[in-house]
């Protein structure tokens, strides 16, 4: 039989998951495959607070939660888990090395991969950094298949476990009910302002503090603190399901980091490996993609004729400004085919039955 984790929190009944969009979209694949959900719920409600034993029982508290909840599995199922687990915890390989025992096939979905992400931030401990490293190197040892987000991933992947346990999902998928792409095409144009949705916070998006002023921005997000004027607007934030039908503009960027010039620091090293999800949004809303020449995605991008490469946010314009027409209908054309994909979970379907 196939399952596949369902992560739930603490207090919250059975219908409210532990993800966000990119998550609870995977969970909606896995059923649609007729992997059927074995929900977790935690055990934990604050685990942040108390001393160091009491975080330690209750990094114990979850392993045993976990293997509580996994003993039915036995050889011949396949269990898929969403990585990096929610209710994480020092303990929870030995949980994977028990099923791996009982011959249960386990296969990992990564979403993020905190040891070079969250762990290279300049305001987490030592110790942090290494609880991280510890928690994922541990549990990825017994995996039959990792799906990772791109060839890029796959390629620093392949130094920690055996290459060919390593699947290649490409983008994630952005699922979209009774969506009409082209329809909101419509609000599109070559020279439409460069959309920036997503987290605003200066230290998380430093580069938006710092656009360039030639060109038009439209941002939309959490606690941006920044100016505004002719050239950058500021719409707020909008829910997941609104998000889609309030963006107006030509493109969406797919940059992070520090700088306009190009993509530094912890966050925009991270791109060089990362599948951002909201290149997803923007594809899936049938939006171009103007993305950071050295991302893991720009390969992708190129390949797919779904937007534009550059080196800096000061080469927008340039780039623009040659493109003719033609061009940006033929990047529309394009960027339609794979919001047709995206949101009906293509990639992600093809990851899942290449592990099965």
């Amino acid at each position: 039989m196939n399952y596949y984790i369902k992560e739930i929190k603490y207090g919250d009944d059975l219908s409210r998951t532990a993800g966000f969009k990119a998550r609870d979209d995977v969970e909606s694949i896995f059923e649609d495959m007729g992997i059927k959900p074995f929900p977790i719920q935690s055990v934990i409600e604050d685990r942040e607070k108390g001393n160091a034993f009491t975080k330690l029982m209750a990094h114990h508290k979850i392993k045993v939660n976990w293997a509580k909840r996994l003993s039915a599995l036995h050889d011949g199922d396949t269990l898929f888990v969403q990585f990096p687990i929610v209710d994480h915890s020092l303990f929870l390989y030995k949980v994977f090395k028990s099923l791996k025992k009982r011959q249960v096939k386990i296969v990992l979905l990564v979403h993020d991969l905190e040891m070079l992400r969250w762990s290279k931030r300049e305001d987490v401990s030592l110790k942090e950094r290494k609880r991280l490293k510890f928690e994922e190197y541990s549990i990825l040892d017994y995996a039959d298949h990792i799906i990772v987000h791109n060839e890029k991933m796959k390629d620093y992947m392949s130094d920690l476990v055996d290459v060919n346990k390593l699947v290649v999902l490409e983008i994630f998928d952005y699922l979209l009910s009774d969506f009409n792409v082209e329809d909101n095409q419509k609000k599109y144009s070559k020279d439409g302002a460069v959309i920036i949705a997503g987290n605003l916070r200066k230290r998380k998006a430093a580069y938006a503090y710092d656009l360039p002023e030639n060109y038009p921005f439209h941002l939309y997000g959490i606690e941006y603190e920044g100016k505004t004027n002719d050239m950058i607007s500021y719409f707020g934030s909008f829910p997941p399901n609104d998000l889609p039908y309030a963006i107006e503009g030509g493109y969406g960027l797919v940059w992070d980091g520090e700088s306009k010039d190009t993509c530094t620091g912890t966050y925009g090293d991270y791109l060089r490996i990362n599948n951002p999800h909201k290149t997803s949004f923007y594809l899936s809303v049938g939006l171009p993609v103007v993305i950071w020449s050295h991302a893991a995605l720009a390969d992708f991008v190129k390949a797919h004729h779904c937007g534009i490469v550059v080196d800096s946010l000061d080469d927008i314009k340039s780039v623009v400004d040659q493109m003719s027409e033609e061009d940006y209908q033929d990047i529309l054309l394009h960027t339609k085919e794979m919001s047709q994909k995206l949101t009906n979970g293509y990639y992600t379907r093809k990851a899942i039955q290449a592990c099965l």
